[in-house]
């Protein structure tokens, strides 16, 4: 180690007292710079990530004193409780909360287009759209100095059960054919239109990174607000099969603002519903909300219970399936005539070879639409197990003519 000794501006005569003293200036000279050295050399061992500190831990300890050990301990806590922080955002399950942990002011603006074939409900924070059709979302942030590159990982989730995975229904994947190209973005049931967007995560994923997600890198030239420092892009995203292909669970869409090392910055969260009619589905939710809030508000009278009319709301819950399953709110003797009437208006019979016979008359065509796709849904499913029952192939068949039909009807 090199030692700078202090210049002496007096003479320095042959006395014994005078090397004496000149002695003794350079070995004060010579601990000084050692303390300065040992405090430099400290620094850059503060410096070394959390990986480097637990491979070589006596290393760093080598130069410590009693006045800088204590503040070298209080970050090197505060290192390994940050990187356990990164890692838990990463690898542990979505939580559907907005948040701007990173500062970036980060949100989602949705400009709904007369006429258009999705909707935006305010009041539930829920889009509602139709399959294969593409919805624009503006991304809105601030700057930050120093520029970083960001990304934007979407990915669907149910709104109840965070931990299942959201899969394609086998009926859709079935049409659309395997390449090399487009093996992981066939299985994403969400399908983005930017270019450079990367199709990430596996059927068995849970976590953030593991699951099915589309990541997008964002264009940090294109300012929204220039004044406000924002920066803003647009994004385009479809959905290549629907709510009820998947049960009919709720879902969410969440998008996650994530800079260069992959940690979450921000995040924002919206209810999705894809459906065959946006329309209705929306103003039904809507009413329904509005129906429980003033529920909450007062006790519901006998007059407010004539004007929810519940013989027409049981109708709207049949559901269509395989086995036609009446779902009865309320027994009562009305309600027992009208059911009873009605199935025998649909014509359900067996035939000589063990089959079912059914005849339905809807309404609506949607309700008619709804009722094919499940029957499909099933004989694919069964086509898909029994591969060599040449019955179910034709059968399959049939259905798929069948909805071909019903879809071109007025």
């Amino acid at each position: 180690m090199y030692i700078s000794q202090p210049m002496s501006w007096h003479k320095i005569s042959t006395d014994s007292e005078d090397d004496i003293q000149v002695a003794n200036e350079a070995s004060l000279g010579s601990a000084d710079s050692a303390v300065e050295d040992a405090s430099a050399d400290i620094e850059p061992a503060v410096a070394v990530t959390g990986s480097e500190l637990a491979t070589e831990p006596m290393a760093f300890l080598q130069g410590l004193n009693s006045e800088n050990l204590m503040q070298f301990s209080q970050q090197s806590v505060l290192r390994e409780m940050m990187l356990q922080d990164i890692q838990s955002h990463v690898n542990t399950l979505p939580k559907l909360e907005n948040h701007n942990v990173g500062g970036y002011n980060f949100s989602m603006v949705l400009d709904e287009p007369p006429k258009s074939h999705w909707m935006f409900s305010v009041k539930l924070n829920k889009l509602y759209i139709r399959m294969n059709k593409t919805f624009n979302v503006d991304v809105q942030f601030k700057a930050k100095m120093p520029i970083q590159p960001l990304n934007l990982r979407v990915f669907l989730c149910f709104t109840k059960d965070v931990s299942g995975p959201v899969l394609r229904c086998q009926n859709h994947l079935s049409v659309e054919p395997l390449t090399a190209q487009n093996v992981k973005m066939r299985e994403s049931l969400l399908r983005s239109e930017n270019p450079n967007s990367v199709y990430c995560g596996t059927a068995q994923g849970k976590g953030i990174s593991e699951r099915y997600s589309v990541l997008i890198p964002l264009n940090m030239c294109r300012s929204g607000n220039r004044s406000a420092g924002h920066v803003r892009q647009t994004l385009a995203f479809k959905f290549v099969c629907q709510n009820s292909c998947i049960g009919r669970k709720e879902t969410s869409l969440v998008f996650c603002l994530e800079n260069a090392g992959g940690d979450i910055v921000g995040q924002q969260v919206m209810d999705v519903k894809v459906c065959t009619c946006p329309k209705r589905d929306r103003n039904q939710d809507e009413r329904q909300l509005n129906g429980k809030k003033r529920k909450s508000i007062a006790d519901v009278t006998d007059d407010d219970e004539q004007d929810i009319k519940p013989s027409k709301m049981r109708r709207r819950t049949v559901s269509y399936k395989k086995d036609i399953k009446m779902e009865e709110t309320e027994s009562n003797d009305s309600h027992d005539r009208d059911t009873s009437e009605s199935i025998t208006d649909w014509n359900v019979s067996t035939t000589k070879d063990g089959e079912y016979r059914l005849a339905i008359t809807c309404p609506k065509k949607e309700w008619l639409l709804q009722a094919i796709e499940g029957m499909i849904k099933e004989a694919a499913t069964g086509v898909l197990r029994n591969p060599n029952q040449e019955n179910l192939r034709r059968h399959a068949n049939k259905l798929m003519a069948l909805k071909k039909c019903a879809s071109e009807l007025p």
